[in-house]
């Protein structure tokens, strides 16, 4: 039928995997406008195989895990198609068409949005998007994923805003220009050196690999923060904290890596997000007693999944957009 390939196409899933199919069925039959016929041919193909059973009681749970219809959490893609027209409509039909067509107006809305805001500044990523600036003073600028900057690097003057997300920053040195990075509620200045800068919700976190950097803000004295320590400059606290980090491992994020030792497993995919607009859900009580470490390879995020789900008392189940964790039967 129309109506299901369509699903799989839009949620990328796979026609020859049970698990798909058994998402496809649940969609199928949870409109309310299964017939005699469709639901005969889904008792066949749920009883020509125990695994079918076993998987449409799983795409059960899945669903009732995401709290509300699959719609709601892949509005963006599902709003691209176009309402579907069909003959003598009930009720339902129509009040369908006008969600679809409101859907297609509020992504408008994001999307007009999302320009306005980025067309702005000078340099922008999108999630799990990296760029590497150069620039006109001999310093280098990475600029990691969601991220945006403003930049005036003249003979005059060495300033970057920070508007959002995370940059590392390898700087000439220069002793008549300092290099300022403004990041809302800190400031960091420079000479010649290589560090990170964050900002972490209203937050501004500052990790230095190589020489040293003043980092202003909040209502306390400047800092000054040296190599494998990071300060987090916090709007509540007065204070500035500097505790010692491995700055390789913290900054690994340019070099298309994120490394990990010792994380609770909540730390760890809440990083991950940061680079994957998917839907993860955990289903596994006490998560964060089991504790990561590991490299993953932000270019195959995938694989670092399928192997979480080998070296811990994980099931990793991946159907369309969607990353269910969750307790094996065996597990905690």
């Amino acid at each position: 039928m129309d109506d299901e390939k369509w699903l799989e196409r839009e949620l990328a899933l796979d026609p020859d995997s049970t698990k798909d199919q058994a998402l496809v069925w649940l969609s199928r039959l949870a409109t309310g406008e299964a017939d005699a016929d469709l639901l005969a041919e889904f008792e066949r193909w749920r009883d020509a195989d125990p695994d079918n059973a076993k998987a449409l009681n799983e795409a059960r749970q899945l669903w009732l895990l995401i709290g509300q219809p699959l719609e709601t959490q892949y509005a963006p893609t599902l709003a691209s198609q176009p309402p579907r027209r069909r003959a003598g409509g009930s009720g339902r039909h129509r009040l369908r068409g006008w969600l679809a067509t409101a859907a297609v107006l509020a992504l408008s809305c994001i999307l007009g949005t999302q320009w306005l805001v980025n067309w702005r500044h000078d340099q922008v990523t999108a999630t799990g998007q990296q760029r590497i600036i150069a620039l006109g003073d001999g310093s280098t600028m990475w600029l990691n994923t969601a991220s945006a900057a403003d930049l005036r690097v003249d003979d005059d003057a060495r300033h970057v805003r920070l508007v959002r997300g995370e940059a590392y920053f390898d700087v000439a040195r220069d002793p008549a220009h300092p290099f300022v990075v403004d990041a809302g509620l800190g400031q960091v200045t420079v000479l010649g050196t290589a560090f990170g800068v964050r900002r972490d919700g209203s937050d501004v976190v500052v990790t230095v690999q190589r020489g040293k950097v003043q980092v202003a803000g909040g209502n306390t004295p400047p800092v000054i923060v040296e190599p494998d320590q990071s300060v987090r400059v916090h709007a509540g606290d007065p204070s500035k904290h500097v505790e010692l980090v491995n700055a390789e491992q913290t900054l690994s994020w340019r070099t298309g890596r994120l490394q990990f030792e010792n994380r609770p497993i909540g730390e760890v995919l809440d990083e991950l997000k940061r680079y994957d607009n998917r839907l993860v859900i955990v289903s596994y009580p006490n998560a964060d007693s089991l504790r990561v470490s590991s490299v993953v390879d932000l270019a195959r995020i995938d694989e670092w999944y399928d192997t979480l789900g080998q070296s811990m008392p994980v099931e990793v189940t991946r159907i369309g957009a969607v990353i269910w964790i969750r307790a094996l039967a065996t597990g905690a």
